[in-house]
C-alpha cells in the first residue's frame, strides 16, 4: 500500500444491517413486496395459505427481482461510505435475502395455526429449496452487478432483469421440449398441471438445488476475490493479489456448466429423443408416430398406431381442419415413468404446438387418446405460438374452450353416461357451474370434474346445432359470444332447455354424479397434496393384504380433513378385512348419516363389507347385503360385478367357492391373478352355463390376447350366461374381439345389434357408432390383422394405470376389495 493511501483516511463503515441498510428504499421495497405476498396467499385459498410447492413457487417467482435490486443498491451505497472489508457486503446481502423470505414465511406458518398445515416440514423444505436458495442467490448477484456497473440505475435495472431473463429461458424450456416441469436457479421448482396432486421433493429437485448452491459459492468466491473493499467495486489489480480466490471461483462456475450440460441425464430437462430412448419403440403410421416401451408386443403397439391415425382423421374430419404436421403419441410404462420424464403423472398431457401427446398405456381402445389427439388436431384451430384457443392472440389461454372442444370432439362414455348425461344430471344436482364461469382462467377455479362436462357439453350442443364453422370461430377467438352472435347467458338458456328436455338421464345417474362431482376445486381442498400421498398408501396397503396399517392411514385422513367420504368408505372395508366388524359397521353408519355421504360412496363401502364378509365365510350376511346393493340404481358394470357375486353367494350353486377364490380370497393364503385363473378354469369345468368362459375371456382381452378371448367367448354365448347384463357385455366383448382379429364384417354386425336393440343406452349406442365409423374407416375384411400373436411375457411386463376418461381430480377408485384396474397379469384381475 502506497505511502498516500496509509496517509488517506479510513473509509466510514456502514452501521450493520439490521440499522440503516433496513431503511434503504429497495430493501424495503422488497420486505414490503414479501409481507404483502404472504396477506395475499392467506386470504386466496387454504391450498397457499400456508408454506408448501404454491407458496413457494410464487414467492420464487415474484421475489428475487426485487431483492437482485436491493442487493445491487447495496453495493452501491457502499461505494461512498466504504467497507472493512469485502465480507460485510455478503453478511448485508444474506441479512437481506433472509429477511425477505423469513417474514412471509412467518406469517404463512402462523397462519397454519387457523387453516390446515398437513405437512409442516414438508412445506417449509419447498419454502427453504425454491426462494431460500433462489433469493439468496439473487441478493449475491445484485451485490455482483452493482460492483460491476458505475451508473445506479443501469446497475439496478440489469440486477432485475437477470432473476426475470433466467426465468423466461426456464419457461422457455416448456415450450420447446416435451417438459410440463421447469427448474430453475431464482424460483426453483415449477411442478407442472395443476391436476397432480402428488407433488414432492425428488432427486432431480435435490441436484438442481445443489447446482444452485455451487452458483451461489461461485458469487462468493467472485465478490471475494475481485471486490476491492476500499471501493466496493471490482478491480482487476485487486483480484491478481486474491488468485486463489479466483480459482475458487472459476472452479464452482465450470461445475455449475458442467450441470447444465449434463441436465437431461440429471432429470432436470427432458427431450423427445430422450425419452424415446428411454420407451425403445418407435413405430410411424398413415399421420402417427407412436413411440411405446420397447417390451410391448407388436400387435399392441401396431394397436396404438392405427388408433392414433383413426382419431386424428376423425377430429380433422368433424372440426373441418386438415392435420399436415404428423403427430407423435409417447406412451409410458406407469404414470412413476411418466412424472420422472416429463412431468406429469396421473394427468395426460397434449402440446398442440409440438403436436405431440404424452399417455400411459391402458387397455385397448386407449380410454384417453381420442381427447389428447383432439388438443392437436385442434391446434389448427387455435392461435398464438402455442396453437391454442386464447385472448390476446392466444398468449392468454381460455381453458374452458380447449378442454370443451375435446370433450365435445372425442365425445367418449364413462361410467355409463354421455358428456350430454353428466351435464343433466349436474344440472339437476344444481351442481353446473354457469357457462361464464368457466371461461378464461375461472375454468381453473372450479372443480376439474364440473368444468370438463359442463364446457364439453355447451361446446358439443354448439357443434351438433351451429356447425364445425362456429366451434373453429370460438376457438380462434378464445371467447364464445363473439363467434355466437348472441350473449352467452341467451345461448346457455338453449343448451340448459335442450339437455332439460331432450337428454335421457337413466335412474342411477344422479346417485354416479353425486360421487363424482362432490370434490372441490384443488384451491379448496384441505391439503391436497398430503392427502393424496395418503391415499395411494391406502391403496398399496389394501393391494398388499396390510389391512391395519390402511385403517390407519385413513385415520390420518380424517384427522386432516373429517368429511374426506372416501377415506371412510376405505376404513370401513379395511377394518372388516380386519374382521372388526362392529368397527366397520360403524364407520359405514357414519357414512349412511346424516349428514350422508353420496350413494356410490356408501355402496363401495358396503361392496367392501360384503366381500370381507364372504372370504370369512360369513356367506349368508354377504348375501343380504349384496341383494340390498342390487336393488339399488346401479351402473352396468357396478351391477354386473354385484350380480357375480350374489350368484357365487347363493346356497346350492355349483362353483361358489372358486368365484371366492377370485373375487373375495382368503386374506391369510397367497393370491394372485394365476391362483384366480386356475379358479375360473375350475369354475369352467364345473358350472353348467358360461360365466367361467366369460371371466376367463375378460382377462384374455384385458392382455389383450383376442385369440384366447375368442375361443372362451364363443363358449360363453353357446352354454348362456345368468344375466341379461353379462350377456349384453358378452356381445360387447365379442364385437372388440372380432374386430381384433381382422373380421370386421362380423364385428360391425354386432355394433349394429346394440343400435338396433332397445335396452341399449344412450352410451352403448355412441360407442357402437364410434365402432362403425372405426370399422368403415379400416375397411371390412375378413383376414386377420398382420402381427395378431400376442407374447404372454409381453403382456405381463407392463404395468396397466387406472382407467380414467379426462385428466380430472378423480384420482383414486372407490374402495371394494376387487381391484377396479387394468393391472399386470401377475397382480390383478380384471372385473366382471
Amino acid at each position: 500500500m502506497s505511502e498516500q493511501e496509509l496517509a488517506s483516511p479510513s473509509p466510514r463503515p456502514i452501521a450493520r444491517f439490521q440499522g440503516p441498510v433496513l431503511g434503504r428504499k429497495t430493501a424495503r421495497m422488497a420486505l414490503v413486496v414479501s409481507v404483502a405476498l404472504a396477506m395475499l396467499f392467506v386470504m386466496l385459498s387454504p391450498l397457499t395459505g400456508v408454506p408448501g410447492p404454491e407458496s413457494a413457487l410464487v414467492l420464487g417467482l415474484i421475489l428475487p427481482p426485487f431483492v437482485a435490486a436491493a442487493g445491487a443498491r447495496l453495493a452501491i451505497e457502499a461505494r461512498t461510505s466504504g467497507l472493512h472489508r469485502t465480507g460485510e457486503l455478503l453478511e448485508r446481502a444474506t441479512w437481506l435475502a433472509g429477511g425477505c423470505v423469513a417474514l412471509p414465511t412467518a406469517i404463512l406458518a402462523i397462519n397454519g395455526l387457523r387453516v390446515p398445515w398437513c405437512a409442516p416440514w414438508e412445506g417449509l423444505a419447498f419454502v427453504a429449496l425454491g426462494p431460500g436458495i433462489g433469493v439468496l442467490l439473487a441478493a449475491f448477484v445484485g451485490v455482483a452487478i452493482g460492483t460491476l456497473f458505475q451508473r445506479p440505475r443501469l446497475a439496478t435495472t440489469i440486477a432485475v432483469l437477470v432473476p426475470i431473463l433466467a426465468g423466461l429461458g426456464s419457461a422457455s424450456l416448456l415450450y420447446t421440449s416435451p417438459a410440463i416441469y421447469g427448474y430453475g436457479h431464482f424460483f426453483g421448482y415449477f411442478p407442472g398441471t395443476l391436476y397432480d396432486p402428488d407433488i414432492e421433493i425428488g432427486t432431480p429437485y435435490l441436484t438442481f438445488r445443489v447446482l444452485s448452491g455451487v452458483q451461489i459459492g461461485g458469487f462468493v468466491a467472485l465478490i471475494l476475490a475481485g471486490v476491492d473493499p476500499r471501493t466496493a467495486r471490482i478491480s482487476g489489480r485487486y483480484a491478481r493479489t486474491r488468485v486463489g480466490s479466483l480459482i475458487i471461483a472459476t472452479s464452482f462456475f465450470a461445475a455449475a456448466l458442467y450441470g447444465e450440460y449434463r441436465a437431461t441425464d440429471l432429470g432436470h430437462r427432458s427431450t423427445a429423443d430422450s425419452i424415446a430412448q428411454r420407451l425403445g419403440t418407435t413405430l410411424h403410421g398413415r399421420i402417427c408416430d407412436v413411440v411405446v416401451p420397447r417390451e410391448l408386443a407388436r400387435a399392441r403397439a401396431e394397436r396404438l398406431r392405427d388408433d392414433c391415425d383413426l382419431r386424428v382423421e376423425q377430429t380433422a374430419q368433424g372440426l373441418g381442419v386438415e392435420q399436415r404436421e404428423r403427430v407423435t403419441a409417447f406412451f409410458f410404462r406407469s404414470t412413476s415413468e411418466k412424472r420422472e420424464l416429463m412431468g406429469a403423472s396421473g394427468t395426460y398431457i397434449a402440446k398442440p404446438w409440438r403436436n405431440e401427446v404424452y399417455l400411459q398405456l391402458s387397455g385397448w381402445p386407449h380410454p384417453v387418446l381420442a381427447h389428447e389427439i383432439v388438443h392437436v388436431v385442434a391446434g389448427n384451430a387455435g392461435v398464438g405460438p402455442f396453437r391454442i384457443s386464447g385472448t390476446l392472440g392466444g398468449w392468454l389461454p381460455s381453458p374452458g374452450i380447449i378442454e370443451g372442444i375435446a370433450v365435445a370432439l372425442s365425445w367418449e362414455e364413462r361410467d355409463g353416461l354421455t358428456p350430454h348425461q353428466w351435464a343433466r344430471a349436474m344440472m339437476a344436482l344444481e351442481m353446473m357451474p354457469r357457462v361464464s364461469q368457466t371461461e378464461g382462467l375461472g375454468f381453473l377455479l372450479q372443480p376439474a370434474s364440473r368444468a370438463y362436462v359442463t364446457s364439453g357439453s355447451f361446446v358439443r350442443w354448439i357443434l351438433d346445432t351451429r356447425g364445425s364453422e362456429v366451434v373453429r370461430a370460438i376457438s380462434r377467438a378464445g371467447e364464445y359470444e363473439g363467434a355466437l352472435g348472441m350473449p352467452l347467458e341467451e345461448a346457455e338458456r338453449a343448451w340448459r332447455e335442450y339437455l332439460r328436455t331432450e337428454v335421457p338421464l337413466p335412474p342411477e345417474a344422479l346417485a354416479m354424479a353425486e360421487a363424482r362431482f362432490e370434490r372441490p376445486a384443488i384451491f379448496a381442498q384441505v391439503c391436497p397434496h398430503r392427502v393424496a400421498a395418503l391415499m395411494d398408501m391406502v391403496a398399496d396397503d389394501l393391494a398388499a393384504g396390510d389391512d391395519r396399517h390402511a385403517a390407519e392411514t385413513c385415520e390420518e385422513v380424517l384427522d386432516i380433513d373429517p368429511n374426506d367420504t372416501r377415506a371412510r368408505a376405505w376404513m370401513a372395508v379395511a377394518l372388516a378385512r380386519e374382521g372388526e366388524l362392529a368397527r366397520a359397521r360403524r364407520e359405514l353408519d357414519r357414512l349412511i348419516g346424516p349428514p350422508s355421504a353420496s350413494r356410490p360412496v356408501i355402496r363401495a363401502a358396503r361392496q367392501g363389507i360384503a366381500d370381507a364378509l364372504w372370504a370369512q365365510g360369513n356367506v349368508e350376511e354377504a348375501a343380504v347385503m349384496y341383494r340390498a346393493i342390487l336393488h339399488e340404481p346401479l351402473g352396468d358394470e357396478e351391477a354386473r360385478q354385484i350380480e357375480v357375486r350374489l350368484l357365487a353367494v347363493e346356497s346350492g350353486l355349483p362353483g361358489g367357492e372358486h368365484l371366492r377364490e377370485v373375487f373375495a380370497p382368503d386374506p391369510d393364503e397367497p393370491h394372485d391373478a394365476v391362483t384366480a385363473m386356475q379358479a375360473i378354469m375350475r369354475l369352467r369345468e364345473l358350472r353348467p352355463d358360461g360365466l367361467g368362459a366369460y371371466l376367463e375371456a375378460r382377462q384374455m382381452i384385458q392382455r389383450e390376447r383376442f385369440d384366447r378371448a375368442e375361443e372362451a367367448l364363443r363358449e360363453a354365448q353357446s352354454r348362456g350366461l345368468p344375466s341379461e347384463r353379462l350377456s349384453r357385455e358378452a356381445r360387447r366383448m365379442r364385437a372388440i374381439t372380432e374386430f381384433a382379429m381382422g373380421r370386421r364384417r362380423r364385428a360391425r354386425a354386432l355394433w349394429e345389434d346394440v343400435l338396433e336393440d332397445p335396452s341399449a343406452s344412450e352410451a352403448a349406442r355412441v360407442e357402437a357408432l364410434d365402432w362403425i365409423d372405426r370399422i368403415e374407416r379400416a375397411g371390412e375384411t375378413t383376414e386377420p390383422i398382420e402381427g395378431e400373436e400376442t407374447r404372454v411375457e409381453d403382456a405381463a411386463a407392463l404395468p396397466e394405470p387406472t382407467d380414467v376418461v379426462v385428466p380430472d381430480v378423480d384420482a383414486h377408485p372407490m374402495p371394494p376389495a376387487v381391484q377396479q384396474t387394468e393391472l399386470p397379469v401377475t397382480e390383478g384381475l380384471a372385473p366382471p
